[in-house]
């Protein structure tokens, strides 16, 4: 499985107990020039992966280790005037997340926001290292 579908699926259990937010399996492609994630309010989209890799450590005998960093964004738009009264639980649920992915040597997620208009949308970025 990939990132992101790992990422789906645990973003998808971690938020069963909040029935009025949903997590979609699609890109957050727009719409009518309109982000997907701005026209369906309280539904988590996750965004394609981006890889990096780099020089981490060369050894003596010439063998190289990289580090590999997949970094992972996903959205949620809610009504910026009457916030929910759970946001911040869902917040939490969606960045605790992070913990499906194994197999990395550091894991770091946050979350920021955006207020446009009448809605307020939280980007959350996931990104996980690996020694490779």
């Amino acid at each position: 499985m990939t990132t992101r579908t790992d990422l789906i699926t645990q973003i998808g259990t971690n938020l069963t107990a909040y029935t009025a937010y949903k997590v979609s399996d699609k890109l957050p492609f727009d719409s009518s020039d309109i982000p997907l994630f701005q026209k369906n309010m309280k539904v988590v989209y996750v965004d394609k992966e981006d890889e990096i890799t780099e020089p981490y450590l060369q050894v003596l005998d010439g063998t190289n280790c990289d580090l590999k960093t997949t970094t992972v964004q996903a959205y949620l738009t809610s009504d910026a005037k009457i916030l929910p009264t759970d946001i911040d639980a869902v917040l939490t649920a969606c960045l605790a997340a992070r913990s499906a992915i194994s197999g990395t040597t550091e894991i770091t997620s946050g979350v920021s926001t955006e207020i446009s208009d009448d809605y307020i949308t939280y980007t959350f970025e996931y990104q996980f290292s690996q020694v490779v």
